[in-house]
């Protein structure tokens, strides 16, 4: 079947006028291309976009969007692909995705002004490397999944893990933006936005910044951003724990996080363990003990650690019922080894000191392969998260175990795996269930995770049963979170939002889009902002 068979013909003249706009090379529409882009890690199958644009520049993207508005035609801006809320995925046919991938350029690093503007499409990889050699790193520097996650997902989705439960999130970091607006103008903010001023400061004005972090694409597409650098601790120290309960674990989390002595952390139970840790580098142990070898800060220092990592193994993570895995940063040897014994006494009072390899490995390779994204034998895996106040943690705990109990019988009936990971983000206690059960590969994951790497699993059947029991769970654990108080970031289309936003909040959102997007073409149903008006208005 011909695209001529199923597409209309105003959008067959749009797609020609992209096509002769940006050239046939940046603009995909063949089936293979489209059915890739109709799903995200999670949600399958969506809708077919039109068309695919692969812009090199923010020019680019700016000449997209204004030739897709003009024919009516609705822009889904697309990151690393790491979605699982539907983010990326297109609500109509008559959609362009915007894949920001090839925005790859390290625009500037200014050491002396302490920041660096990066192209959208850049991986935190790619601006932890640039920024080798400098003594500088923003504070906030990436996810687990660095090295495909770009700078623009992360700003659109918020995002959280290395250096996170000292500084906060990636919104913490950004000092400005520019955007391709719905109407193809490319808006700068924060202080880059002046005329004749370096864009070294995110004040000055209304934060119009702020406005586009957190937004899932619906004020506009990303195209490059400016983030503050900090100079990079001289000391590392790392610190592991076991902990019989949940709330034992919690204790120490929150208790530790204000000490404002830990630059990330995270908890995980004995299933992750199982799942993710024993695939996902600790496993690992020999490809990664070069990496351990050559990050201390001398060659024996070096060996005995990889030395260490290798004796330890992972076997020990599964000894205990929840374990504890902390990175601490110091000015100088000193203040590390008394940052570290403050932290070791706490975990000590609430649990036990166990080896440290975890955070070790995690940080001597912190962007390996998204190993993570499958189970150990390739189950798939999907997770739900909220944020809560530090003094929340208790009770949010006591409420997460007591639903998930409930819900045993119903998991174990549709054969669903539970496990769950909890972190501190600054002030904030961060809670990650997570579900893993069988299903169909899709060429997402093949593509993320590697061919060979799945290839076992290839031939397994679709399982949409289980996958709608998946959605169904997640979708009572958003509502259990919401009704604690919590947040949750990376909204897109799956996390409730419009109903549990005040009136007059909701309708200033509601106004904002209006103004910027008359038309709702930009992302449409992201935020649960529907289209306001449609083609021809």
């Amino acid at each position: 079947m011909s695209m001529t068979d199923h597409i209309r013909a105003d959008d067959l003249m749009a797609l020609d006028a992209l096509q002769r706009a940006l050239g046939d090379d940046r603009v995909l529409a063949d089936a293979k291309t489209r059915d890739y882009y109709a799903n995200d890690i999670f949600w399958q199958p969506g809708i077919p976009p039109l068309a695919v644009v692969m812009a090199q520049t923010g020019e680019e993207v700016a000449e997209a969007v204004r030739v897709a508005a003009e024919h009516g035609l609705s822009v889904v801006p697309r990151g690393g692909g790491m979605s699982y809320t539907k983010g990326y995925l297109p609500d109509r046919a008559d959609s362009v995705v915007i894949d920001t991938r090839k925005l790859n350029r390290i625009v500037e690093v200014n050491a002396d002004d302490r920041y660096i503007t990066v192209e959208a499409g850049c991986t935190w990889e790619s601006v932890n490397a640039a920024l080798e050699g400098t003594g500088l790193r923003t504070g906030y520097w990436g996810p687990l999944s660095g090295v495909n996650a770009t700078v623009g997902g992360a700003l659109s989705q918020n995002s959280a893990f290395f250096g996170s439960a000292l500084n906060g999130t990636v919104a913490e970091a950004v000092l400005g933006v520019t955007v391709a607006l719905p109407d193809g103008r490319l808006a700068t903010t924060g202080s880059g936005g002046r005329k004749g001023t370096k864009p070294f400061t995110r004040e000055g004005g209304p934060d119009l910044t702020g406005l586009f972090l957190g937004d899932n694409g619906a004020f506009g597409v990303k195209v490059s951003a400016t983030l503050r650098l900090w100079p990079r601790p001289a000391e590392t120290g790392f610190l592991s724990f076991g902990f019989e309960s949940l709330n034992a674990m919690a204790a120490a989390q929150v208790e530790m996080a204000r000490t404002r002595l830990v630059a990330e952390g995270f908890g995980i139970d004995r299933t992750k363990a199982q799942h993710s840790a024993s695939v996902n580098r600790i496993s690992d142990g020999l490809k990664a003990l070069g990496a351990v070898a050559t990050s201390g800060k001398s060659l024996l220092e070096g060996v005995k650690a990889a030395a260490g990592v290798a004796v330890a193994g992972a076997g020990f993570l599964k000894a205990h019922n929840y374990t504890l895995h902390i990175v601490t940063e110091a000015a100088d040897e000193d203040a590390l080894r008394k940052g570290m014994a403050t932290l070791s006494a706490i975990g000590r009072a609430h649990g036990t000191e166990i080896e440290n390899s975890v955070p070790k490995v995690m940080r001597a390779k912190p962007f390996g392969p998204v190993r993570g994204m499958l189970g150990l034998n390739g189950e798939r895996w999907v997770p739900i998260h909220a944020v809560f106040p530090l003094g929340d943690a208790q009770r949010v705990v006591d409420a997460n175990e007591a639903f998930f109990a409930e819900r045993r019988p119903f998991m174990e009936r549709h054969g669903i795996v539970y496990s769950v990971m909890s972190m501190t983000v600054g002030n904030e206690f961060f809670l990650e269930p997570a579900f893993y059960w069988t299903d169909e590969i899709t060429p997402l994951h093949a593509a993320s995770v590697g061919a060979e790497i799945v290839k076992p699993w290839m031939n397994r059947p679709a399982n949409p049963e289980t996958r709608n029991a998946v959605a169904e769970l997640r979708r009572a654990t958003q509502e259990l979170y919401a009704g604690l108080g919590g947040v949750s970031w990376q909204v897109a289309r799956d996390y409730p939002f419009a109903e549990i936003l005040k009136p007059e909040t909701w309708s200033l959102l509601q106004d904002v889009k209006r103004a910027l997007d008359p038309r709702g073409l930009m992302n449409p149903g992201s935020l649960g902002l529907a289209t306001l008006s449609g083609r021809g208005s």
